[in-house]
């Protein structure tokens, strides 16, 4: 009862005034002396890609323009090469976007240089934009398209290999008018075809949205102001159409303030579970249990924050970031609260770290937003890279310390748990200072090292190469199911050299409005190749493979051996 009446309380405050404490605000927090090998350059005015996101600003500050937009980075033409999509905004009071606001999608030749072929691809842009996902719901060997909108009005696109189709309509997949965030595919019941699981956030209307000022400053509103809308979980069945199956599987009656998901198998039984980040509200971890979801994370410890309070979550992803063998979940929050890092201790138990890891006191300096873990040193341990921008284009008025737009923000991995900031030295990459809302990763240029691309509100995309010094090898997997779902999202990698294993996971979702490469990279050191690798398909067989050799690509179609190829060289047929 005393946690109700706390939380009324501050509804009441809010709604008048806004957020009232920003803290120490938003000053790079790396030590001057810290060095570091990792590195990251800016590449964006020599990549091809020429982006920009229109969220169109205007004088009522509602509260969906300065939320997007996302990207996905995913080879969408089977040449073994990463592309990238972003995803525009537009006008709140227009279906129909002008040619300024479109969505933009870029072919990579597998050396980091894109061009433009939107048009050729045929791919859509209307309505408001948010977020991405990516999947082969058809199993023609083609990942296909999600396009999540601020009317839920979300667009299904079919990959024909050459072009776009949109199959919305024919599939059963019908709009509702919530507001739609970020969304993934996921295969619920292991049958071979994947799902969609899509997160929304509150009830909003442009017409009638209440306002929130502070010192008498008209701002964006607080989230606390609204009601929230249930998730949605759409269900393949098959033969091109989907099923609505929100309520059955569990999920209808626990609606929250969904703005991110991580899908990936936390609990390691063979079936994807799904977290949400929420915005003000508690996290939720769905279990899935034989194709049906309970929310634990209240019981899991992963819910609040240290001191059990809900935070202004962002986004979430899923990685073994202590080494014991069991993922663990990182998840974005609101300025002055940390990037909580839920460390998995025990099977289904975790605990909040950052602070004791090293990640809490410079996190808390940011307001921030997409995040993604991932090997930047080829050393085995992934390490953790989120993107910041305020919510309120005039902070200024209110703060001295505090920015619209900031810096991003890069932990190195130090192993055991423990992080260290190093957003200050890794490069000039780190030095570009915007409104970043949606980060997706992916070895653009085929050197074996792990690049960045960053969709900034109201500003130009950035993409960022990875230019560490001293990395180890690598070994890079795209894996493609035959039983299991073709895009072989949920499957489970583990791979031994020596002594160590490294395990890594498809994941169906992470980030904030986005999805990353597909493709498994493995950082090696030092190793000279895996030993053993072990894949655990999802709904399948577990395959083993031996000696694989470092510093090389490998296509694996579920079942048969590995086969080399070169990104970008050619595509491999279906």
């Amino acid at each position: 009862m005393k946690r109700f009446l706390i939380h009324a309380a501050l509804l009441g405050s809010l709604a008048i005034f806004g957020c009232q404490d920003e803290g120490s605000g938003n000053n790079p927090g790396t030590d001057e002396t810290v060095s570091t090998f990792i590195r990251f350059n800016d590449v964006t005015r020599t990549s091809g890609i020429t982006f920009r996101h229109e969220p169109t600003r205007t004088e009522e500050k509602l509260l969906p323009e300065i939320m997007g937009s996302g990207l996905l980075v995913a080879d969408l033409n089977r040449d073994g090469a990463p592309d990238v999509l972003l995803v525009n905004s537009g006008a709140l009071s227009s279906e129909v976007r002008n040619a300024a606001h479109g969505n933009r999608l870029y072919i990579n030749d597998g050396k980091g240089n894109f061009t433009d072929k939107t048009d050729e691809w045929q791919l859509p842009s209307r309505g408001y934009g948010m977020g991405a996902a990516v999947g082969d719901f058809d199993n023609d060997g083609f990942p296909d398209v999600l396009l999540t909108h601020f009317d839920g009005n979300d667009l299904l696109l079919r990959n024909t290999g050459e072009r776009f189709e949109d199959v919305t309509a024919k599939a059963g997949i019908t709009p509702d008018g919530k507001w739609s965030t970020s969304a993934g595919f996921i295969d619920i019941d292991n049958d071979g075809d994947l799902d969609i699981y899509v997160v929304r956030y509150v009830e909003f209307s442009p017409i009638s949205s209440p306002r929130s000022f502070r010192n008498r400053i008209l701002i964006y509103p607080t989230p606390l102001l609204f009601d929230a809308v249930p998730d949605r979980v759409w269900r393949n069945d098959g033969n091109g159409r989907f099923t609505d199956i929100t309520e059955p599987v569990g999920i209808k009656d626990s609606p929250q303030k969904g703005l991110a998901l991580a899908i990936g198998d936390i609990d390691l039984d063979g079936h994807s579970d799904v977290y949400i980040a929420n915005d003000t509200t508690p996290n939720q971890l769905w279990m899935n249990t034989d194709g049906r979801f309970k929310d634990v994370a209240q019981l899991a410890g992963a819910a609040y924050d240290e001191m059990g309070r809900e935070e202004g979550s962002m986004g979430a992803d899923f990685s073994d970031l202590d080494g014991n063998g069991l993922p663990d979940i990182v998840v974005t929050n609101f300025q002055t609260e940390v990037t909580s890092l839920y460390l998995q201790t025990g099977k289904g138990l975790f605990a909040e770290r950052s602070d004791v890891s090293g990640m809490g006191r410079t996190s808390r300096e940011r307001l921030s937003f997409g995040i993604d873990a991932f090997d930047a040193n080829n050393n085995g341990l992934e390490d953790i890279l989120f993107v910041n921008g305020h919510i309120e284009d005039n902070i200024h008025l209110n703060s001295d310390t505090v920015t619209f737009a900031q810096q991003n923000s890069l932990f190195e991995n130090l192993g055991g748990g423990k992080f260290r900031d190093i957003s200050g030295a890794a490069g000039d990459a780190l030095s570009d200072v915007q409104v970043s809302r949606g980060l997706a990763t992916g070895d653009l240029n085929g050197d074996g090292l792990i690049d960045y691309v960053v969709n900034n509100n109201g500003g130009t995309a950035q993409v960022a190469f990875n230019a560490t010094e001293k990395a180890g090898g690598f070994v890079v997997f795209w894996l493609e199911g035959k039983k299991a779902n073709r895009s072989a999202i949920g499957a489970r990698v583990v791979a031994k050299m020596g002594e160590r294993s490294i395990e890594r996971q498809v994941m169906g979702a992470q980030s904030y409005l986005s999805v990353g490469d597909l493709r498994l990279h493995f950082g090696l050191a030092d190793a000279e190749r895996i030993d053993e690798l072990t894949i655990y398909w999802p709904g399948s067989e577990k395959q083993v493979i031996t000696n694989i050799s470092r510093n090389g690509f490998y296509y694996i179609r579920e079942g048969a051996e590995p086969v080399g190829f070169i990104p970008g060289e050619k595509r491999i047929e279906p």
